[in-house]
């Protein structure tokens, strides 16, 4: 991963963290957060498809590191809300496994959507 592909990663995870965490904070909490979750992986393909990042192997790190960045910063925002009660350690890890697995997959279906088009690769090679 190189430098650009690094910034890249860096801010779709902390601004979709950013909008994952804020909107649990003010919004209902539930399946609601589904909406803006929906939102952030949209936001991230689009983003990556702008980007002209050719390799499918660096567009899907891209977009999973991009996804656990935002995944841990809601899931940080959950465990301090009030009234959480504690799962211990055990807990935490298949939680976090779980959402680990499906942001997997939810990348390797969202790779090819990110894929730029013809005439970006050009400019990209």
């Amino acid at each position: 991963m190189n430098r650009r592909s690094l910034s890249l990663v860096l801010a779709l995870g902390l601004i979709g963290g950013l909008v994952l965490a804020l909107s649990h904070t003010f919004f209902t909490p539930g399946k609601y957060i589904l909406l803006p979750w929906a939102a952030v992986v949209l936001g991230t393909v689009v983003a990556i498809r702008a980007d002209g990042i050719v390799p499918m192997s660096q567009r899907f790190t891209v977009g999973f590191v991009a996804f656990a960045i935002s995944s841990m910063a809601l899931y940080v925002a959950v465990l301090f809300s009030p009234g959480v009660h504690s799962v211990g350690l055990l807990g935490h890890a298949w939680r976090l496994g779980a959402l680990f697995a499906v942001g997997a997959l939810l990348n390797l279906v969202t790779v090819r959507l990110s894929r730029p088009s013809p005439s970006r690769w050009a400019q990209a090679g």
